[in-house]
Order: structure tokens, then sequence, then C-alpha cells
């Protein structure tokens, strides 16, 4: 049967067995991308890292590994609109870790920090907003596209979304409270967004596998 065939008859039920493979596929690549971007997000955290060489060194593969994630969710748009809107963000914080690598390095070789430290800030407000579009996007994407082929999964994608949002307002209220209760929310958040990275691994490497299995199964049925 043609593929416009099996999205006919499985409408509503999942995808046909050749996206369900190409999806598996790129979701795959996906994974292996996530796990350097997760370490260079701590290695760029100027709250964490003190050294600039390091910052300096989490940006770059922070650039280079948002690059590639947001261009496979653009490739993969064609199967689900949230991905296009994912891909556009992660370029867009691709973007603001360039122009965070050139604030480092100019703020080193200046004596004025001042005007550095504001742009600086907009920038990360900029990449901020851009960061909770785009992963609230990738996200409802994935649920999206695993309703009908493993909808358990799929609203661990929801609910992985939930604890995300909740460990950033943890981290603002962080900012706020500089005292002695806000080291301990920056600790518990900082806690919080690893285990959630972790969790967004596994799920990235399950979702590959159910669209895999989903493929492989339709295919038998023909």
């Amino acid at each position: 049967m043609t593929e416009t065939n099996y999205e006919e008859r499985y409408r509503g039920e999942g995808l046909s067995p050749e996206s369900a493979h190409s999806l598996s596929v790129w979701i795959m690549i996906l994974f292996w991308l996530f796990i350097p971007n997760t370490i260079a997000s701590i290695l760029s955290n100027e709250r964490i890292i003190t050294s600039q060489d390091l910052l300096i060194v989490g940006n770059i593969i922070s650039f280079i590994a948002s690059i590639a994630y947001g261009l496979i969710l653009l490739k993969i748009s064609s199967k689900e609109e949230k991905y296009r809107i994912a891909g556009y963000c992660f370029l867009v914080t691709s973007v603001a870790d360039v122009f965070k690598l050139i604030l480092i390095a100019a703020s080193g070789a200046s004596e004025d920090g001042g005007g550095f430290l504001a742009l600086g800030f907009i920038i990360s407000l900029v990449s901020l907003i851009a960061g909770l579009i785009g992963t609230n996007s990738e996200f409802t994407g994935h649920s999206n596209v695993l309703q009908g082929v493993d909808d358990e999964l799929s609203e661990k994608w929801l609910r992985l979304w939930k604890w995300y949002i909740g460990s950033l307002i943890a981290m603002l209220c962080s900012i706020i409270l500089v005292y002695v209760i806000g080291m301990l929310l920056i600790i518990c958040a900082v806690v919080v967004i690893f285990i959630v990275s972790i969790m967004k691994i596994v799920y990235i490497y399950q979702t590959s596998k159910a669209l895999d299995e989903y493929n492989k199964r339709l295919r038998s049925e023909v």
C-alpha cells in the first residue's frame, strides 16, 4: 500500500510506517545531540562555572549542538508543525550563544563591564524566552506524534514540561531571594533541571524506539 493509503487507514491512530521510521531515525539523532548539549548548558552557566575559559568552551559546544538540533527539528517539521517552531527557537538560542561568546571575550578585555552586563542581560532574556517557547513546542511535538503510538509516553512528555517550567520558576525566585533561602532554591532548581534533562534524554530515546517498533508493527500487519 502507498504511504497515502496508510495515512488514511491509520488516521487518528498514529503514523504511517514511512513517517514513523523517518521520525525514529531523526529523533535518535536528537538523542545523541542532546547529551553534549546538556553538558554544554552546565559549562555555559555563569552561576555554576566561574572560569572564563570553561564558559567559552560551553558556549561553543552549545552553539554547535543547538544549531544541529534546530536544523533536525526543522527537518522533521513536515511530520509535526510544533517541531518547526521548536527548530526556529533553537536557532535563535544559537545566535544568542554567539553573542554571549563575543560579550565574554569583550568583557575580559575591557575595564568597563557595565555596558556588557546590560547587553548580556537582554541577550539572556531573549534566549530564555526562545528557549521556553522552543522547549514547549518540542515537548508538545513529541507528545503529538506519539498519540496512537504510545499514549503513556505521550503524556509523560506533557508532564515533563510542567517539571521543566517549575524548575525555571524556582530558579527565577532564587534570583530574587538572594539570601540563604535563595541559595537553597538555586541548588534545588539546578538539581531539578538536571533531572529533567536526564529524563528528556530517556524520553527521546524511548520516543525513537516506540516509533521504530510502531513502524515494524504496521509493516507486519500488511
